[in-house]
């Protein structure tokens, strides 16, 4: 992800945080990053104010923001038709890493989960992810956000739920399998750094 940069000079960046520190680390990372255009609310409810009155470019929401949380917080843009933010990437702030919140974070629609406190690489990471490997926006009745899944590697059965999914053809079996002493040398010669 480090090989490419990602430009961020005139995207407005939506920082929502209680925390006037907090908020104040992300934008210097953020400047540090090129970034020149920056909006800053400490409430959910100002950021509903803000994206009805303006195109944002990026969001990122506090997990925590009072009154309500992000997840509310997500699921109300992404919900809402007719709002022109509806596809924002939404990168939701946690000090809560584990993997029941990042499934409900993901669930809710928001694009990506940074945990805190977060270093200037982490976010710049997440940003660099969102920029560089976007994923296609899923409509159904219960969800709309970004396509869940990060990588496939296969469906269940080798079909898809999806009408876009295409099946997953496997090869045929092609020449001798390798040794299990064979297996185990490669495995040596990776953790140990020489080639076999």
């Amino acid at each position: 992800m480090k090989a490419s940069t990602i430009n961020l000079e005139d995207l407005v960046i939506l920082v929502a945080s209680p925390n006037a520190f907090e908020r104040k680390i992300i934008l210097s990372m953020l400047r540090g990053f090129g970034a020149n255009k920056f909006l800053e609310v400490d409430q959910s409810s100002a950021i509903a104010q803000v994206l009805t009155n303006q195109r944002v470019d990026i969001c990122m929401c506090d997990a925590n923001i009072p009154p309500h949380n992000a997840l509310q917080v997500t699921r109300a843009i992404r919900r809402k038709e007719d709002n022109q933010n509806r596809t924002m990437p939404i990168l939701v702030m946690t000090a809560d890493p584990r993997e029941s919140t990042i499934k409900l974070v993901r669930d809710a629609g928001a694009n990506m989960v940074i945990t805190k406190p977060m270093s200037p690489a982490s976010l710049y990471d997440r940003l660099a992810w969102i920029a560089l490997k976007p994923r296609q926006f899923i409509d159904t009745a219960t969800y709309f956000g970004p396509d869940r899944r990060f990588k496939i590697e296969g469906y269940p059965g080798g079909v898809g739920r999806r009408k876009e999914d295409k099946p997953v053809e496997i090869g045929a079996e092609e020449g001798p399998a390798l040794a299990q002493d064979d297996i185990d040398s490669l495995f040596n010669s990776a953790r140990t750094g020489q080639q076999s």
